[in-house]
């Protein structure tokens, strides 16, 4: 009987047909936590584009493999999956380029003011356009918060593309590897302080939750930029808001918010200085071939009894249930 592969969301074309060469491959006819957890007994896999309830893992009585297509592990309670012996595996390396380029592209766009220009253009005020004057990259500071596989790609198109200075913090490196990676080593307060950009590369955690509060906002170079493409927890929303109302930040872009969707009523979304995106800086053709591929094969190598290429905890692979 072929194992049950079941999916959260639809992914790549590719990857879907990958998985049935060997798997069931099912879509979740109820993308929610309810619809979940009434196919979840079923399934020999789970492979997820969206957060998952601890008890919807504990429902997979038949689970072998939890896969996340994508990098973020705060959509998994890897902790349960590893006290019942289920291997969590990622896509570290697919999204890294898109996801780069999004930051990049969002940054010149608050820079030359693309979103406001356009919006000034489609209302009928083109007389109004000297009074949406950017700024050039060239010669800027980037401050790059979280200096990983993203950070470091960010750096590099950054210091190379556009002769930018780039700063780096990140508390799981040393100065040494944040330097080999392309960014000139900082503590997180001289960071901001010194950047006239801010983009965030870190995981949602307990200890990262509203790393940009207040307090971190008010150090801040005034007039500059903020950008967060990794998690919407990471920032205070209501600081971040008050920031840019007050004029201390020129402007900022988010493709993540602490609500996702947003109510209609959020007020940062009544913002003039925000690029908003809907968690979309990943969604590129190839990207998505890239993380359904990438979780199809590891998903297949676990139902083979082979080796994943990328798990989050290792530490039960060999007594995996």
């Amino acid at each position: 009987m072929r194992p049950v592969v079941l999916i959260t969301h639809a992914i790549h074309k590719a990857a879907m047909a990958r998985l049935q060469e060997e798997a069931d491959a099912r879509v979740l006819a109820d993308p929610s936590a309810a619809g979940l957890l009434r196919e979840i007994g079923s399934a020999d896999a789970l492979l997820v584009r969206m957060p998952i309830p601890a008890e919807a893992i504990r429902a997979g009585r038949r689970l072998r493999v939890v896969a996340r297509h994508g990098v973020g592990l705060d959509y998994i309670p890897v902790d349960v999956c590893t006290e019942l012996g289920i291997p969590v595996v990622f896509t570290p390396d697919a999204n890294t380029e898109s996801v780069a380029e999004h930051v990049v592209g969002t940054m010149i766009a608050l820079a030359h003011q693309v979103a406001r220009a356009d919006r000034m253009v489609r209302a009928g005020r083109w007389g109004e356009r000297d009074a949406i004057m950017g700024i050039d990259l060239r010669g800027r500071t980037i401050g790059i918060v979280g200096v990983g596989r993203i950070g470091a790609r960010v750096a590099q198109i950054c210091r190379e593309g556009f002769g930018m200075q780039v700063l780096g913090y990140d508390p799981h490196l040393d100065g040494a590897a944040i330097e080999a990676r392309g960014a000139q080593p900082r503590t997180l307060q001289a960071l901001l302080a010194e950047a006239d950009f801010v983009t965030l590369h870190t995981p949602s955690t307990p200890q990262t939750r509203h790393l940009i509060d207040a307090k971190a906002i008010a150090g801040m170079k005034r007039g500059a930029w903020l950008v967060n493409h990794a998690r919407g927890a990471l920032v205070d929303t209501e600081a971040l808001t008050a920031a840019l109302r007050s004029g201390h930040l020129s402007g900022a872009a988010v493709d993540v918010l602490e609500v996702e969707p947003p109510p209609a009523t959020l007020e940062l979304l009544q913002l003039d200085n925000v690029i908003v995106t809907p968690h979309s800086a990943a969604l590129t053709d190839e990207a998505m071939r890239r993380m359904g591929c990438d979780a199809a094969e590891d998903v297949l190598r676990v139902l083979r009894n082979e080796t994943p290429a990328a798990c989050a905890n290792r530490q039960v692979l060999k007594g995996s249930r």
